[in-house]
């Protein structure tokens, strides 16, 4: 299992630094939430304009929860990460994931180490009792993310939900309970 260190607010990996966004980091939000591509797949609307953009990320400078997704080597802004309400369980210490990463950055793993980084830090310094992800069911890059992070599929809800684009998705729906996720890492710690 991969050690994480947890400065200030920031979350750190071997290659990335997840910070909270900061006012210079526009330009570099631009081309995340804007791409058609990668925005659609992930569930929201690209923003079509400049104002929607700069909207959006207003909410995200405000939300101590969504993260810069940052390159340690070059300092560069590519992707976004945020906590957000498990919106499938009530009364519950849970939470859920979600994610958008700059098309030329996919396929090189960036995403698989922000995601399992936040799990970590959503069990072991937010507590929750559980953390859930979903994707729609035909974005099979999350899929392969979120099967590489150790989330067990919980099932499919048909017709789940009406994307922007007009088409009607299945939602495929993930978790990790906190049992499971400290009996893994304690077991990952004895093949050490």
């Amino acid at each position: 299992m991969k050690i994480f260190h947890w400065p200030r607010s920031s979350i750190e990996t071997p290659r990335l630094l997840l910070r909270r966004w900061e006012r210079r980091d526009f330009e570099s939000f631009i081309p995340i939430i804007s791409d058609p591509l990668v925005m659609i797949p992930a569930g929201c609307r690209p923003a079509e304009n400049l104002q929607a953009a700069a909207d959006a990320f207003a909410r995200d400078l405000r939300n101590d929860d969504c993260y810069a997704i940052v390159l340690k080597s070059t300092h560069e802004v590519i992707g976004r990460i945020k906590y957000q309400t498990d919106l499938r369980r009530f009364h519950v210490n849970s939470l859920s994931v979600g994610y958008e990463l700059r098309r030329d950055q996919w396929g090189q793993g960036y995403m698989t180490e922000a995601l399992g980084a936040m799990v970590s830090n959503a069990f072991e310094k937010k507590k929750v009792d559980v953390m859930a992800v979903s994707h729609y069911a035909d974005n099979m890059r999350s899929q392969r993310v979120i099967e590489k992070c150790g989330f067990k599929l919980e099932g499919v809800v048909p017709w789940a939900s009406k994307r922007c684009d007009g088409k009607i998705c299945d939602d495929v729906c993930y978790s990790i309970l906190r049992d499971d996720y400290f009996s893994f890492a304690k077991a990952s710690a004895k093949s050490l």
